[in-house]
């Protein structure tokens, strides 16, 4: 099973929209999460291309706002969408999948979404929870010049016992960063985050970052592809 991560930037736009919709289809994911997707006339193309293909979608953000959109090709029931949040069940794998994409600004606002998140992941964490999407978040090692938004966030996940599966099988690989900042400065922004349940259950799973999806202009971001063995 592959699961693909793209923040899209910008909801797309009528240039990059084509570029985003062949990458999406060429990596023959089984399950999609798109960030900073709005549902305007941009995302509502991305979304009927899916559709043409089989999959089923579901947004976050009816209203226009940024948010998330989901695209599987296993059906899925919707558990709960809200302002930048999603989350789906797959009954096929007993699976559940948050997309989140989290307030960039510091703030109450943020503060608050990773409270909601962390309320959840301890709640949800002996089922198999799969947390991903963009977290506007990372750790010191995580940023080329050390600065860190939200770390404790962060930790305080691992903490409970999610896994960051990127950093699990790849702490010491070079392409770490998913975003960049004009001035060339590094961040890991975009997760992955597998449940206690979740990773005991796990035979093997390999997480790669796509560069070339940034290189290309496709997206401001890396995608992250998780792939289940």
């Amino acid at each position: 099973m592959r699961i693909t991560n793209l923040n899209i930037w910008h909801g797309g736009s009528k240039k990059r929209n084509p570029l985003i919709i062949d990458y999406l289809l060429s990596t023959k994911s089984d399950l999609m999460v798109l960030t900073e997707f709005i549902n305007k006339e941009n995302g509502k193309e991305i979304i009927q291309a899916l559709e043409l293909e089989g999959y089923q979608t579901q947004v976050s953000n009816l209203d226009g706002g940024y948010g998330s959109l989901f695209a599987s090709n296993m059906n899925f029931i919707t558990v709960n969408s809200d302002d930048r949040w999603l989350e789906v069940y797959l009954s096929e794998l007993d699976l559940h999948v948050l997309g989140v994409y989290v307030p960039h600004q510091p703030g109450k606002i943020k503060n608050d979404f990773w409270s909601k998140i962390r309320e959840y992941s301890l709640k949800n964490q002996d089922k198999n929870v799969l947390i991903t999407g963009d977290f506007n978040s990372c750790t010191r090692e995580d940023s080329s010049n050390q600065s860190e938004y939200n770390p404790g966030d962060l930790k305080k996940i691992e903490a409970s016992g999610y896994i960051d599966l990127w950093k699990e099988g790849h702490r010491d690989e070079d392409g770490r960063f998913t975003w960049y900042y004009h001035d060339g400065t590094g961040f890991r922004l975009d997760y992955f985050l597998a449940s206690p349940g979740l990773y005991s259950k796990l035979n093997g799973f390999k997480v790669s970052h796509d560069a070339g999806v940034r290189d290309k202009g496709i997206s401001d971001h890396s995608a992250i592809l998780l792939d289940l063995i």
